[in-house]
């Protein structure tokens, strides 16, 4: 099964992602956009993972110690690949929770490294995907109001297709 480990929100928080993306939307030609609840925050991709090592994974998952913070989403970029964009909206630079956020996904990282897991070792970027393969004719000019999520859970999804939809599915979940 496709698996990742991620900061769900809630649905005040994606009424307010969901705001953006229209924007984005409207200013562009063409695109595929996220559906509204499928919003997340990636804290480690795994990819393909066969389904005896989901107790791995939750163990993990449980072995996360931190208390519940917030942090501000306060700008909107995109990763540029091939000639396609893929827009996001990202973590305030500045803010104090970055880096408690940036220590979970370090320990995570460490510990699926530690049981064998392949995952990307990429830098982390505190971001929720807008669209990809976004096609538009000028400039995106796109207002970011402060939005501030609530970090107090940490999710295990399930990635898969489920008539020609992608929907993600929690499976284990730990409070902070």
């Amino acid at each position: 099964m496709r698996l990742f480990i991620a900061v769900n929100f809630r649905e005040k928080v994606i009424g307010q992602i969901l705001d953006i993306q229209e924007h984005l939307r409207s200013q562009s030609l063409r695109g595929s956009f996220t559906r509204p609840e499928n919003f997340h925050l990636t804290l480690a991709f795994l990819g393909e993972t066969p389904g005896e090592k989901v107790d791995d994974l939750c163990r993990i998952i449980k072995g996360i110690d931190s208390a519940s913070f917030e942090i501000a989403f306060t700008r909107t970029g995109f990763f540029s690949h091939s000639r396609k964009e893929l827009w996001w909206l990202g973590a305030e630079p500045n803010s104090p929770a970055l880096p408690i956020l940036a220590a979970i996904h370090r320990k995570l990282l460490e510990q699926l490294l530690a049981e064998g897991f392949s995952v990307d070792t990429r830098p982390f970027s505190a971001h929720i995907t807008l669209g990809r393969e976004i096609k538009h004719s000028g400039p995106v000019i796109l207002d970011t109001p402060d939005i501030i999520v609530s970090v107090d859970r940490i999710s295990l999804m399930k990635s898969e297709n489920i008539r020609g939809r992608l929907t993600y599915t929690e499976i284990f979940g730990k409070d902070l």
